[in-house]
Formats: structure tokens, sequence, C-alpha cells
């Protein structure tokens, strides 16, 4: 592994800002489309849940919630912020999802 000359770098980028600010050098811009995820239904939540074959309080130990948050989201009474929805649907195409989560 090769050492990093950090005062280097931090000069290479205020050189590549006096750039850019002259006009002379153009920063690169990514556009990237964010894509909406699939509605996650409470009896979606439950049928995952039932596939992976744990119950709620496993479910919700899994996932870092309290059980009631499982319940009201498998109710339909609240509905899970989208980034534990991506983790639900990650584990509904991975079933190993959270065994290596639990490995991290």
């Amino acid at each position: 592994m090769t050492e990093r000359n950090i005062a280097a770098e931090v000069l290479g980028g205020l050189h590549e800002i006096r750039e850019h600010r002259a006009g002379r050098r153009t920063l690169r811009t990514a556009h990237v489309e964010a894509r909406p995820l699939p509605t996650l239904t409470p009896e979606a939540i439950r049928d995952i849940r039932n596939h992976l074959d744990v119950s709620r309080a496993v479910f919700a130990h899994i996932i870092r919630v309290p059980v009631r948050t499982v319940e009201r989201w498998e109710q339909g009474r609240s509905s899970p912020p989208q980034s534990i929805a991506a983790l639900i649907l990650m584990a509904r195409k991975y079933p190993d999802t959270f065994e290596r989560l639990a490995a991290l």
C-alpha cells in the first residue's frame, strides 16, 4: 500500500479550484435520476416476514426497530421509512441480507 501525501492532495485541490474560478477548468457533474421504490404494503411486509420464517419480535430485532413499529407497519397504521423499506425489499429478493448485515 502506498502512503498518501495529504498536503499535495490539498494543494492540488486548491489549484483546481483556482483554475475553475478562472474559467480554465470545468468540473464534471453527474445527473442521477432517483427511482422510486415499489410500494411496500402491510401485506407485503407480513408476507416477507413469513417467507423469512421469523416472528415479529425477531424481525424487529433484525432490522433494529421496536416490535410495536413492525406491528404498526403490518396493520397499516404507519409505513416504514424508505431506507428500511429498501432493506425489507432487499431481504425479499436476497434472503441472506440479514445474515450479511449481522456479520458486519
